[in-house]
């Protein structure tokens, strides 16, 4: 028992870095992804691929 508490102390500080540099890794695929996704539909609306959302044609 001793051995697992010394050893979880001892490898902490790398439990901790290793868990926010996933962390990071992940935010950072997702804000780059939305990026893409949103520069595709500008680049669309840009070009009139498609049209605007319904909501945006509706006569209010």
């Amino acid at each position: 028992m001793d051995k697992m508490v010394m050893d979880f102390v001892r490898y902490y500080p790398a439990l901790i870095h290793n868990t926010v540099y996933i962390g990071l890794i992940m935010a950072g695929f997702v804000a780059l992804s939305g990026c893409i996704r949103f520069g595709i539909a500008v680049w669309r609306r840009h070009k009139s691929i498609y049209p605007p959302a319904t909501s945006q044609m509706e006569d209010h």
